[in-house]
């Protein structure tokens, strides 16, 4: 047998080489795809509005062809071109997942994220902490911690569970961000709008815009400091500084009466003699003792449903409503508009029994 040339060898090994690199993208034997073309696809058949090249193998209506399979293997929700993983009213991932998933279950998301949807190429794993910026669930979905009827809409409902932690609402309905990082509130609900908490709360804010009674806000230091500033006093804030009527840090002093006023009220620092601090008798022989003796019931021991964390507690209109339990009717309490008077003998039978006090004229301030 003649030899071949050398070079005629040569050019069939570069002939060879040239139908497949050898490399991990490469396409197998029998696929025309590299291995990445099911995560890198789309970019590529969008370029190619007519589907021409896709139709040369997956058929004229790309329902599949001899071994060639079906582009709505995949692409199950649409019909027709344009095609989507997702139903067409999907506009949100990181919205329309949350009830899909809650409704339908999480089957059908198994043929993307995988069967331990864990992810694939194609997908990201639904045990991820963050995806394209937004919080996620790192524990896996879960059931969705109130309902989806859209009775949690209600301030009634949802209130409460806000007011006890923000940054439980921020991990699905907030951007992403800690202590002065001044979150944006907007990741959509059902709501009108929706644009998330601030659908009806208002831009840059997760609660309402005249919030008086917020005294019952919980993990102050690290949920009002997502928009008051890290220390609360509104510098590097979208809200106001809270010192602005908390004399004191109210993240650090968040009981005890010391962030708005001394106890008992004495006129004093930190706030001055002017409502609510106002000193009039409260430093008096007597109510000093019994307000001492029971700091966490200041107020209530005379101003009866006044309590911090009451309604009342915020009514500064003078005079503050008195309610003792005042055992002698003869008694009488008289307000003239600038100072209140007490006549008679007050019997009040308190948590440390019955205590009497002659008042003959006496003026509280």
């Amino acid at each position: 047998m003649p030899k071949l040339p050398f070079f005629v060898l040569l050019a069939s090994v570069l002939f060879l080489s040239a139908c497949s690199s050898g490399g991990s993208d490469s396409p197998s034997d029998s696929d025309a795809h590299p291995q990445s073309w099911f995560a890198t696809h789309a970019e590529e058949v969008l370029a190619d509005p007519g589907y021409s090249d896709c139709t040369a193998c997956h058929g004229s209506d790309l329902r599949g062809s001899g071994d060639v399979v079906s582009c709505f293997s995949c692409h199950s929700y649409n019909t027709e071109p344009p095609f989507s993983f997702h139903p067409q009213n999907w506009t949100d991932p990181f919205i329309d997942h949350r009830g899909f998933a809650a409704l339908n279950g999480t089957a059908s998301c198994s043929s993307c994220h995988g069967q331990d949807l864990r992810g694939r190429q194609t997908a990201p794993s639904c045990f991820s902490t963050g995806f394209d910026g937004r919080s996620c669930h790192a524990d896996g979905p879960q059931g969705v911690p109130h309902a989806l009827d859209g009775t949690y809409l209600s301030g009634a409902n949802h209130g409460p569970d806000a007011k006890e932690d923000l940054t439980a609402c921020q991990v699905c309905h907030g951007q992403r961000g800690g202590p002065g990082s001044n979150p944006r509130f907007n990741v959509g609900i059902t709501s009108v709008g929706g644009n998330g908490c601030e659908s009806c709360h208002g831009t840059n804010y997760a609660h309402p815009q005249d919030w008086p009674r917020h005294n019952t806000a919980g993990n102050i230091q690290n949920a009002c400091t997502l928009c008051h500033g890290v220390a609360l006093d509104g510098i590097g804030g979208v809200g106001v500084s809270c010192l602005e009527c908390h004399s004191l840090n109210p993240g650090t002093n968040p009981a005890g009466c010391v962030s708005c006023h001394n106890a008992p009220p004495d006129g004093a620092a930190p706030v001055g003699d002017v409502s609510p601090n106002l000193e009039g008798s409260h430093i008096r022989g007597g109510h000093t003792a019994l307000i001492a003796l029971v700091l966490t019931d200041t107020c209530d021991r005379c101003h009866s449903g006044a309590g911090s964390g009451t309604d009342n507690h915020f009514d500064q209109t003078r005079p503050a409503d008195v309610n003792i339990p005042i055992l002698d009717p003869l008694d009488t309490i008289i307000w003239n508009g600038t100072n209140m008077t007490c006549n008679g003998n007050c019997h009040i039978d308190g948590p440390f029994g019955v205590i009497n006090f002659n008042h003959n004229n006496a003026s509280w301030y």
